[in-house]
């Protein structure tokens, strides 16, 4: 499947000022996006979502695999937009949440993901404009989704409590649109968003399973200085 992302620029990066103990979300802005083969765009909108300027460590909390962090928690250069091979995205889906694990090896086996956590558990939403490929029940990841962004890149959306209604698969989707809520399913202990960054070609023997997995802070941030 080709998705066309013609005019994928974000033009406005707002930070608003924050204060310790509440990061202020980012505004951002962007146009129009073209699906689908030449002569038939698609154009999904985009939807309310502000990403968080900053992302902290849970409190009290032993974060597997951390990032860089500072004596209070807080994530060292967070860039809370970046741009993965031709594609911008925000970094963490969500708002108001903490960094609960990162990727990695955890317990002996490879965390392919990070986990996010927020009480109350708050909506889920596309990091980048896409395409839905998979909004399904899988055994591990409980209530699951999918999204093709195109130029190889793709996002996973795991443990939600339920899916959006305009989330299934073939469904286009713009940045910041709901993806469904933060949930417990699958092999969750608690309510969180389990979400990865993959590339590669989805066409292939096993699926989504056989995409390399990407942590979202080894992204470089989007540049702005051009607008």
């Amino acid at each position: 499947m080709s998705i066309g992302l013609r005019g994928l620029v974000f033009v406005l990066m707002i930070l608003l000022g924050a204060c310790a103990t509440q990061p202020a979300p980012v505004i951002v802005y962007g146009p129009p996006v073209d699906y689908g083969p030449p002569g038939d765009p698609k154009n999904p909108p985009q939807g309310t979502f502000q990403p968080n300027a900053y992302l902290r460590l849970c409190p009290g909390m032993s974060v597997s695999n951390a990032p860089p962090h500072d004596s209070e928690r807080w994530v060292i250069d967070f860039n809370p937009v970046i741009v993965v091979g031709q594609i911008v995205m925000a970094s963490v889906p969500v708002n108001d949440v903490c960094l609960a694990s990162g990727i990695g090896y955890r317990a002996g086996r490879m965390h392919e993901g990070i986990d996010l956590t927020s009480r109350p558990p708050g909506p889920v939403y596309a990091a980048a404009p896409g395409r839905v490929i998979e909004a399904r029940w899988s055994s591990g990841y409980g209530n699951q989704a999918l999204i093709d962004h195109g130029h190889g890149v793709y996002t996973r959306y795991a443990h939600l409590e339920y899916f959006d209604a305009g989330v299934f698969p073939g469904a286009e989707i713009g940045y910041g649109q709901p993806v469904g809520q933060m949930g417990a399913t699958g092999n969750a202990e608690a309510p969180h968003l389990h979400f990865e960054i993959l590339t590669g070609d989805y066409n292939n023997s096993q699926g989504s399973k056989g995409l390399a997995v990407h942590s979202p802070f080894g992204f470089p941030a989007y540049d702005f200085s051009g607008y």
